[in-house]
């Protein structure tokens, strides 16, 4: 769908009536007072809880795509919007997919929380005027492309789906979702952002992560935005910002807090960029890159790895801090964690996370210099990273390859 096609200008005339309701809206009462936000102090680390129609709102695009993995947890919410659909709708929701999910490999809604994040979005009728109007749009795609996120996918699935978001945001209008999100999700998510707030004032986040990077981290707060329509996700967005859900415990979001503060947990450059690009060609790593469910997401060999190199910290800290648990509230190890997170597929984080484990807390330096030490050492080597992993006593079979457990 290019700018100069008739289905986009149809889309972009379609959101602009959308619009032009929601303006006009007089016989809605506008709310009372702003969603509630919470401010926590935590040491090193300053908690803003907060909800957001935007971002719930681009939740409920991934969500109306219809794919179970998401389905499975809102299946009243799902049925309630995929009802009132139309043809057009329909399209563009396929298109979106096609696009961005299958050709782009991107979590969709992950994805477009991500760009539209460097807009700092609040409603629906503010995604709205970004995608309908050319010069917002273009203030979106330049502060994407700055960021460390923009520089490595660029904006080219941006651009080929925006005539679909205009679409489908001018259906979110059109059934009034502000209206309902604001009626009756709204109050759960105030509800659950007044609990959490209660729980977070010990977990000093920031501090902890500090701790192991070896380096200070320029966060003036966390902001947690907490949604309705996020699972099974923790989302990092731009800046110090992250999603969660309301339904989630406060481990949960806390343990989210942690793993997304890490990204990017390095600077990627000089002997620890080549010694990590050596070590994505290891045939172990391209068989996790290639052969796991792509529902997880890091279907780049960069991505995984970052992935990883966070994933080892975010565990290692969290076991340290009490966060790692069960469905029923039992302690859980950090392998055990490794074992069942995405199918087993973080095999080096659960590498690096028992190398952190053996260096202990008093270990110096920074994170960089760990790593490069672990390529010093021989523990990573290009060509032997199943090798170290069957080797430790904690290793287990990895789904993700297909690898059964024994009898």
């Amino acid at each position: 769908m290019t700018l100069e096609s008739p289905s986009f200008r149809r889309a972009v005339a379609l959101l602009c009536v959308a619009l032009m309701g929601t303006a006009c809206a007089g016989s809605r009462p506008a709310p009372a007072s702003a969603p509630v936000m919470h401010h926590v102090d935590s040491g090193r680390t300053q908690w803003v809880l907060r909800p957001s129609e935007a971002y719930d709102a681009l939740c409920m695009l991934n969500l109306l795509r219809g794919d179970a993995f998401y389905t499975r947890f809102y299946p009243a919410e799902y049925q309630r919007f995929s009802a009132l659909l139309e043809p057009r709708e329909h399209v563009a929701l396929a298109h979106l997919t096609e696009r961005m999910g299958k050709q782009g490999g991107k979590m969709v809604g992950p994805f477009l929380t991500l760009v539209f994040s460097v807009t700092g979005p609040t409603t629906v009728e503010g995604l709205a005027a970004t995608v309908a109007d050319d010069a917002a749009w273009s203030r979106m795609r330049e502060d994407f492309l700055a960021t460390s996120y923009g520089r490595e996918d660029g904006f080219a699935l941006m651009e080929d789906v925006r005539g679909d978001l205009g679409v489908l945001l001018a259906f979110l209008a059109r059934v009034e979702f502000p209206r309902i999100w604001r009626a009756e999700y709204l109050p759960q998510v105030e509800q659950a952002i007044t609990g959490l707030a209660a729980k977070v004032t010990p977990h000093d986040v920031v501090g902890w992560n500090e701790g192991v990077l070896g380096r200070k981290l320029q966060v003036p707060a966390v902001n947690a935005h907490v949604l309705k329509f996020a699972k099974p996700h923790g989302i990092r967005v731009t800046g110090w910002n992250f999603l969660t859900d309301a339904t989630y415990p406060a481990d949960v979001t806390v343990k989210t807090a942690v793993h997304e503060l890490l990204h990017p947990p390095f600077a990627r450059e000089g002997v620890l960029d080549a010694k990590l690009s050596a070590l994505e060609a290891d045939p172990y790593f391209q068989r996790l890159v290639r052969e796991h469910d792509p529902a997880f997401g890091y279907t780049k060999a960069r991505g995984l790895t970052e992935e990883d190199c966070a994933e080892a910290i975010d565990v290692y800290v969290s076991e340290r801090q009490g966060l790692l648990r069960r469905r029923d509230g039992q302690p859980l190890t950090g392998a055990e964690f490794f074992r069942d997170h995405d199918d087993g597929m973080h095999v080096l984080a659960f590498v690096l996370y028992e190398e952190l484990k053996r260096a202990g807390p008093s270990r110096a330096g920074t994170y960089e210099d760990f790593l490069l030490g672990l390529f010093e050492r021989g523990v990573l080597q290009p060509g032997g990273l199943e090798r170290r992993f069957r080797a430790s006593p904690g290793h287990y079979p990895v789904k993700a390859l297909g690898e059964a457990a024994a009898p």
